[in-house]
């Protein structure tokens, strides 16, 4: 199996060039949206990756290249995974729900998810099966889709346990390509 994956965060560029927040929740006369609550977890998830000798695609820091320009970098790589990190909508229940539309898809997804639940302290609503995203159904390599959580009740966690996010994002993948995961 590849050594490398695709990891992105969710949201960015727009295929028409406008910027696309993702979902947005004002809290305290803040705003918070899902791309830039992803960022943080994404900049850890990808150094935990690369301690551990994992090639990873992606468009971090600058968020700059639509979903279907992230698709089309990730199936030119050749990679063994695309992971694709999201936040749910404000009236979304509490817990992280990543999606999935394969075995393989399923199983990256799995191991993700628990990694997360420890790292963080956050539930999870389960694994969830879609045949209806682009982002799944589009990609050469098994894709997930990781929601962090609620946008709403999950925001405290997202904003101060990004680290702890990305930890676990990366010990599920270095486990599903059967690396061995290194913090040093």
């Amino acid at each position: 199996m590849s050594k490398k994956v695709a990891l992105f965060v969710g949201h960015g560029k727009s295929t028409d060039g406008s910027w696309d927040s993702g979902c947005a929740y004002k809290y305290k006369g803040k705003t918070y949206t899902e791309a830039k609550l992803m960022e943080p977890i994404a900049k850890w998830a990808i150094y935990y990756l690369k301690k551990s000798g994992v090639n990873v695609v992606t468009d971090y820091p600058k968020n700059n290249i639509n979903m279907i320009k992230q698709v089309a970098k990730s199936n030119a790589s050749g990679v063994a995974l695309h992971v694709a990190l999201h936040c749910d909508y404000s009236k979304a229940p509490s817990g992280t729900i990543p999606l999935y539309t394969s075995a393989k898809g399923k199983k990256a997804a799995k191991l993700m998810n628990q990694y997360v639940v420890k790292n963080v302290g956050i539930k999870t609503r389960g694994v969830g099966e879609r045949n209806d995203l682009y982002e799944l159904n589009a990609t050469n390599a098994p894709a997930v889709i990781f929601e962090c959580g609620s946008i709403k009740s999950d925001l405290s966690k997202m904003r101060k346990k990004y680290k702890q996010y990305g930890k676990g994002i990366a010990q599920g993948i270095c486990k599903y390509l059967g690396v061995k995961f290194k913090t040093k």
